[in-house]
């Protein structure tokens, strides 16, 4: 108790500063020490309470917590004088220091330097040593989760949990305390903007944004977001204000590549490498900024650092293009078959626009070769290879996939129809019901894309829904979901499915409409009290599903009559549709016409039954009939 004491007696002082937790098998009990000794708050309350930057990636959009812009952010989020934090290497301790002069870095091969460091900076006290901190590395991490807490680290997830901020007053910086209590940075609120599709206003907070690192982002991300000019501007500005911030330079990479300045791009990417020497994406990308100044060899090298880091399409498409030019066939061809294998489908049409213009004869094959593989028309591509370069080392080949393509097709299954997609065969099918059909579509040698059409013919003429399907390359067969039709009336149809030349056509017939198919649509199976279904899916899609339905929902009303006992289900009602009746009157005298009378408001207004069950919807039902 006396410790706790001192803690208070000593909290306009805390406030000054903030160690964050370190990162490092010992990380808390570093951090620990550092804090006892800076005269800081415990690190394991801002492991409950520093919040994440606002925007999606975190602190991870800058590299990390752990670097230098980690440190600058955390430093303005949490409103301190100054933020400590730490990060166990093999070499030793890097610590970061932020204050409003910038944020400083030291490696230091043990703590104990890294207190001299701080003792130089006037941060803490001179001749004294590093603490040892009191409690161990296990009970220091179950505080920062919450785990058994003390009265000061109760009061953090009080906080969280909106209770006020109760011994934390004073001893933590009031912007954080604020952020906690529903008042964030003004950042912070500029992104709310956005994510409630606010744009204008957003756009407005973010020109209004003028403080640090964490205002100048903020203000980018809008910028980029909102599609504005500015943010080429603002990406060049982030980088000259804040060199250490790598995102920055990929940013300004980004700018100078739209704008063709492939020199920009490649020293900006060079610059972003220099703070994040092993990331994926800035090889890749450096790779295409030396192909744009026309230097192959190192576009290749900077794209097989970049697939050896994290294998990615682009990297590979780029290496299959670099190949390609130097007339390195089994080079490119290995490079593009990786590619087409990590392409989702997104990125396979960007690497043909980058082989389009090129006059290398393997240039015009590999557009062949991709377009095949992605299901796109390649036929004239390999007939225009083929009359341009017929004694090329690579015409049989793309003779041999012309006669494949020539000799492929397409095959279209229907396998079944759903009111729902993916769900079971809901067949014979009703009055005013979507119908889904699925199918399975195979071509040979690749499935090429297209769109998919469905069409009803019946006697009011026909009707046609049209879905143009997407697939990653290398797809040669796939199962889909068309686009819903729905027959108007009952009668005999015809359902056409066609994808290009491939057709299946089958004839239907359409009943009158069913209330408990119409539920099932909506995802609704009513449940008795108990919470049992009042019908199995298969009763609902059956043909006596709405007699069942009514049947059994009556059943279920007249047993829950002897329930309502209340003073409010036993009077009559003063007015509405059941005036003059008590809630548990038509309980005990509820019909199949009520039920259906019922029915017919829940399908206009599923809410009414949402997750309840049949008895206490109805009597809300019922009651709220009451209320004009």
């Amino acid at each position: 108790m006396k410790r706790f004491l001192l803690l208070l007696f000593l909290a306009p002082a805390l406030a000054q500063g903030l160690v964050l937790p370190f990162e490092g098998p010992r990380g808390y009990q570093l951090a620990q020490a550092f804090a006892e000794g800076l005269k800081a708050p415990p690190p394991t309350l801002l492991a409950l309470l520093l919040p994440e930057p606002p925007w999606r990636q975190g602190y991870e959009l800058v590299g990390g917590l752990y670097t230098r812009a980690g440190a600058a952010l955390a430093w303005e989020i949490a409103g301190a004088d100054w933020v400590l934090l730490g990060r166990q290497e093999e070499r030793g301790l890097r610590v970061f220091l932020a204050r409003k002069e910038g944020v400083e870095e030291g490696l230091f091969p043990t703590p104990e330097l890294a207190w001299l460091w701080l003792q130089g900076k006037g941060l803490a006290p001179r001749y004294t040593p590093l603490p040892e901190p009191l409690l161990s590395e296990e009970r220091l991490r179950a505080l920062a989760q919450g785990e058994d807490p003390d009265p000061l680290h109760r009061s953090a997830l009080d906080l969280k949990e909106g209770r006020g901020s109760g011994l934390l007053e004073g001893l933590l910086p009031g912007r954080l305390l604020l952020l906690w209590q529903g008042k964030p940075p003004a950042a912070y609120q500029a992104l709310d903007l956005l994510a409630q599709g606010k744009e204008e206003e957003a756009l407005k907070a973010a020109e209004a944004l003028e403080g640090g690192l964490l205002d100048r982002l903020t203000a980018h991300l809008l910028y980029r977001a909102l599609e504005e000019g500015r943010w080429k501007a603002s990406a060049r500005a982030l980088a000259e204000a804040y060199p250490y911030l790598a995102f920055a330079w990929e940013e300004v990479s980004f700018a100078a590549f739209e704008e063709g300045k492939g020199e920009e791009a490649r020293e900006a990417l060079l610059q972003a490498l220099k703070l994040r020497p092993d990331y994926w994406l800035y090889w890749t990308n450096l790779g295409w900024a030396h192909y744009l100044m026309g230097d192959l060899p190192r576009a290749i090298l900077a794209s097989e650092r970049a697939v050896r880091l994290g294998p990615n399409a682009t990297a590979y498409y780029n290496l299959g293009l670099f190949r390609a030019i130097y007339g390195d066939f089994l080079g490119a061809k290995a490079a593009y078959d990786r590619a087409l294998r990590l392409d989702e489908g997104e990125e396979v049409e960007a690497a043909l626009k980058d082989l389009e213009g090129r006059e290398e004869p393997l240039a015009l094959f590999f557009r062949a070769y991709l377009s095949e593989r992605a299901g796109l028309e390649a036929a004239p591509l390999y007939r225009a290879f083929l009359s341009a370069h017929p004694r090329h080392p690579v015409a049989p080949l793309a003779q041999r996939a012309l006669a494949w393509l020539e000799r492929g097709g397409v095959a279209l299954t229907l396998q079944r129809l759903t009111l729902i997609p993916g769900d079971r065969d809901a067949r014979p099918f009703r009055a005013g019901e979507a119908i889904f059909p699925e199918v399975r579509l195979e071509g040979s040698p690749y499935l090429p894309k297209g769109e998919l059409r469905v069409a009803l013919l019946g006697p009011e003429g026909q009707a046609e829904s049209t879905k143009p399907l997407g697939f990653p390359p290398l797809t040669a067969a796939l199962v889909e979901t068309g686009p819903a039709v729905t027959p108007e009336t009952p009668g005999w149809y015809t359902l056409e499915v066609r994808y290009g030349p491939a057709v299946a056509r089958l004839p239907l017939e359409v009943g009158s409409p069913s209330l408990a198919r119409r539920l099932y649509a909506l995802g609704l199976l009513p449940k008795d009290l108990s919470g049992r279904d009042l019908l199995t899916p298969e009763e609902a899609l059956g043909e006596e599903g709405e007699v069942l339905l009514l049947q059994r929902t009556t059943e279920a009303l007249r047993e829950a009559a002897p329930l309502a006992t209340s003073e409010r289900l036993r009077s009559p009602l003063e007015k509405g549709p059941f005036a003059g009746k008590s809630v548990q009157d038509l309980l005990k005298e509820a019909t199949s016409e009520l039920a259906r009378a019922f029915y017919e408001q829940v399908v206009e207004a599923p809410e009414l039954l949402g997750d309840q069950d049949v008895v206490n919807a109805f009597v809300n039902w019922v009651l709220g009939s009451v209320t004009p």
